[in-house]
């Protein structure tokens, strides 16, 4: 199926251009200056409804079944300059009535009422398909002259909305791709004695998938996120980056060497160890959408090696309490999976760890060490009617496309926000830690999420080499711009909850307030010693930039103002996000909803 879009259309660039108060010719040239790829956009499902913005539209229906058929399919909505993982970047939070989505509840999604209107929502109204440097550098010329918001747009992947802005002109870098593989990289501008090894330079477009595969054609593993579609050296790395390999190898941004970026200043530069050395720190955590355009990334990457994995699963049918019991067991066992080289997702049904050291992930011993270290949770799952799958394969790229693939094909078409908390290793050590997280998890309970709906990423840095939490030259500062809470923590929990199709503005409300209460009740539990990751974070969280940055954010703030002076990238609660653009007609999608949250819990407090 090629990609629906809609050509540069002059009737529309007269409506929107007459409400952005811009002529239809000053479009024209900023299109001329991209070299044509300036495109209207539109929502993703427009070809379903015969109203858009409520005027009449035919239905496209061939290209409507399709997108019936495959609206959670990810691979195909990356594809998308318009397509959104989840929905919650393509809608209007804060007005049920702005959207232009379908009922996913089953396949084929349902098609829309009669009568129904597919309004603009959250899509940007144009879309830049960006080719070379001269297209970003025109948008920000552009942005710079007549005010116009710009968004950077990749593969979809963002729970944080940042990747979509009502009436702006989004960046869609997803054709960004290449693919280099280098024996023993320098950076540039670097002495030979500064090689970082084995590398793969990939474009921001790449998605993790291609990377994997690429990685093993040259003997090597890459380490990455959880979802084929994420696009690796886009958002995922600029916010942090958790793999289910980062307990033994760090996270993506403790392994990126180098970044090639346009900054909004409008100069091309590469940030590494040895220039822009303050850039390259504030891209190592700092957050997408808000430095510049990322050109290419370049990552360290390890030999391929045996990896262990082990799949256990609690029955379908279990009940709440089981899962209650089953979260209290792996938390008592996660200090020493911790310290052996065990990472991965620990779920309220579930459990899907993966090992690349030596010792579990030992190829000889027909799965012994592993299946032994998984020994207390096998038997617990085995004794409630459940299954138990240890072993040992040849490479993380086998374990990849046994087990990760088949359940992260379709996850997109919903809205679910993300409220997470890193749990320092403290409380794993003893038994009153332990009864601390079980009591949360029971508060929680209460504020309406189900423990059978547990999620929580086993993914931080835990026995990473030392070389991971090296401090930079001269001493002052981690070599990274992640919560510090990171190299500290060893779960990271994720409280969240999905607003149904079709719910009212008081549903929304009714469960972001729930969200943000437990936002506050985790933040409560860890104290200053935990923090939040920004790429899986509530976006409603009251004191933000603390929780997703710490003692990191005025730094932060002090080199987003050196490389973009004039705020040409600004997205919610990115660096730079300030307190009074929650009531700003640009965001007031998300700020209505902060506003009316706040109000509810200060009602309460």
């Amino acid at each position: 199926m090629t990609i629906y879009r809609i050509p540069l259309l002059w009737s529309l660039l007269s409506l929107v251009s007459h409400a952005r108060g811009q002529s239809p010719e000053v479009w024209a040239t900023l299109n001329v200056s991209v070299g044509g790829r300036l495109h209207t956009n539109r929502p993703f499902a427009l070809p379903c409804y015969s109203l858009y913005n409520g005027s009449a539209v035919t239905t496209d229906e061939a290209v409507c079944s399709v997108i019936r058929e495959n609206y959670t399919t990810n691979s195909l909505v990356a594809e998308y300059p318009n397509g959104y993982m989840n929905l919650q970047g393509e809608m209007c939070l804060g007005n049920p009535l702005d959207q232009c989505t379908l009922n996913n509840a089953q396949l084929p999604a349902t098609e829309p009422s009669p009568g129904a209107s597919c309004n603009q929502g959250s899509v940007p109204s144009y879309y830049i398909e960006v080719e070379e440097v001269d297209d970003i550098l025109a948008s920000f010329n552009f942005t710079r002259e007549y005010q116009i918001p710009l968004a950077i747009k990749n593969s979809g992947h963002d729970y944080m909305t940042r990747n979509s802005q009502k009436g702006s002109v989004a960046l869609w870098v997803h054709k960004l791709q290449g693919l280099a593989y280098y024996d023993d990289f320098v950076p540039e501008g670097c002495a030979a004695k500064f090689s970082v090894g084995r590398t793969i330079t990939a474009g921001t477009g790449v998605s993790t998938n291609d990377i994997h595969n690429f990685a093993y054609k040259h003997g090597s593993t890459f380490v990455g996120g959880y979802s084929p579609t994420v696009a690796a050296s886009g958002g995922w790395v600029l916010g942090g980056g958790h793999s289910v390999l980062s307990p033994v190898y760090g996270l993506g941004v403790d392994r990126v060497v180098e970044f090639k970026i346009v900054t909004p200043d409008g100069i091309v530069r590469v940030a590494n160890q040895c220039q822009h050395e303050d850039l390259f720190w504030a891209l190592r955590g700092g957050g997408g959408g808000t430095f510049g355009v990322v050109l290419e990334a370049t990552h360290r990457v390890e030999p391929s090696m045996p990896v262990a994995i082990a799949s256990i699963k609690l029955p379908s049918n279990g009940t709440a309490e089981t899962s209650l019991k089953w979260i209290e067991l792996m938390a008592r066992q996660s200090l020493v999976w911790g310290k052996q080289g065990w990472g991965g997702h620990a779920g309220g049904t579930y459990l899907t760890y993966m090992n690349p050291t030596p010792t579990i992930g030992n190829s000889t011993d027909g799965g012994a060490a592993a299946k032994d270290s998984m020994k207390a949770t096998t038997e617990f799952a085995l004794s409630v009617g459940g299954t138990s799958v240890v072993e040992v394969l040849p490479s993380f790229l086998d374990v990849w496309n046994k087990y990760v693939l088949p359940g992260a094909l379709t996850s997109a078409g919903i809205t679910r926000v993300l409220a997470t908390r890193l749990i320092p290793k403290t409380f794993f050590e003893d038994d009153a830690g332990i009864t601390r997280l079980a009591d949360f998890m029971v508060a929680a309970q209460e504020l309406g999420f189900d423990p059978r709906n547990f999620y929580c990423p086993a993914d931080t840095p835990f026995v990473a080499d030392a070389a991971v939490q090296l401090k930079s030259d001269n001493n002052t500062r981690p070599t990274t711009s992640v919560h510090p809470a990171w190299y500290n923590a060893l779960w990271d929990v994720s409280t969240s909850l999905a607003i149904p199709w079709g719910a009212s503005y008081a549903e929304r409300l009714q469960n972001m307030t729930a969200t943000t209460r437990a936002t506050i009740l985790a933040e409560k539990l860890t104290g200053t010693n935990g923090g939040s990751y920004t790429n899986e974070a509530n976006p409603f969280t009251p004191n933000w930039r603390e929780s997703w940055w710490g003692d990191n954010y005025a730094d932060l703030l002090a080199i987003k103002k050196k490389y973009d002076p004039e705020g040409l990238l600004k997205c919610w609660k990115c660096v730079g996000f300030e307190d009074e653009d929650v009531s700003s007609e640009r965001f007031s999608c998300q700020g209505k909803l902060q506003l009316d949250v706040d109000r509810n819990i200060a009602d309460t407090a």
